[in-house]
């Protein structure tokens, strides 16, 4: 009973890195891929349809790398085999999926053709606010980010730049000056957005009035999933962004009217004088 006891007692801890692992994996395996189509993407004898089924392969690799993310953080709680060394390691592997993955896969997909030297400073840019977003989460994983996220996490940013990807592959669309140009912004808003003060869900919280109603609603979101996974993704990370940035936008400006009035009553006794 003993050695068993030992046995799973040093097995336990190791299962949450072993997710992490393959998050680092497929974060890889999306930059070797994308590598590989910029290696062979102005080949004439290429076909069209190889280069999306890449491109998508590219962007889908970094959508499982999320997924294992989000499991090993979730296994290492219930397990309660929580560590500095598992969060370390969760970070650095989250800075190869979700930054210079992305990255990567937008400059060689949209940006390397004709962004010219813009392409060239909005993509490491995202990479390293990513890295600091993730340096940030590092020191404040067990205070102020416990229960919420402070910035958009380094996997919604992620899904910001490699959904459209995913959409675009699925219906065999080629980039344009359009979709250059929207990552030519975008990248650099996302990367402040990761580093930003706005608060974001941690976990998602839904209100049902029963468990047959929850079992209605889980079902609905599994079949569009599964069926049209590249359009929910892409709506999924999007809504995210949106409804945490409209919902900092109306705190914010709730909070104005409240500033100015502690202003004014701060002048009041000094005009007095």
């Amino acid at each position: 009973m003993k050695k068993k006891r030992s046995r799973r007692e040093k097995v336990i801890p190791v299962l949450p890195s072993l997710f992490t692992t393959g998050n680092l994996f497929f974060g890889l395996l999306s930059i070797m891929t994308s590598i590989q189509i910029a290696a062979i993407q102005g080949v004439p004898d290429i076909s069209p349809e190889w280069l999306y089924r890449k491109f998508w392969w590219a962007a889908a690799f970094i959508a499982i790398a999320g997924f294992l993310d989000m499991l090993d953080g979730r296994l290492a709680r219930i397990l309660r085999s929580e560590s500095n060394f598992g969060i370390s390691y969760d970070s650095l592997s989250d800075l190869v999926s979700f930054g210079v993955a992305p990255g990567v896969l937008v400059y060689v997909w949209a940006l390397m053709d004709d962004s010219g030297k813009l392409g060239l400073m909005a993509v490491p840019f995202y990479i390293v606010c990513a890295a600091l977003r993730l340096a940030r989460f590092n020191v404040q994983s067990k205070t102020i980010e416990r229960f919420s996220f402070r910035g958009l996490p380094s996997p919604m940013a992620a899904g910001l730049m490699f959904s459209p990807v995913l959409l675009f592959c699925e219906f065999q669309i080629s980039p344009d000056r359009e979709v250059m140009w929207f990552y030519l912004t975008a990248a650099p808003f996302i990367g402040l957005l990761m580093v930003s003060d706005v608060p974001y869900w941690k976990y998602p919280k839904f209100k049902f009035s029963g468990p047959f109603n929850a079992l209605v609603v889980a079902s609905i979101i599994i079949t569009a999933i599964i069926t049209n996974p590249e359009i929910m993704l892409f709506a999924g990370v999007y809504l995210y962004c949106l409804v945490g940035l409209v919902i900092y936008a109306i705190r914010q400006l709730a909070k104005k009217p409240d500033s100015t009035e502690e202003m004014e009553n701060k002048k009041l006794p000094e005009e007095n004088l």
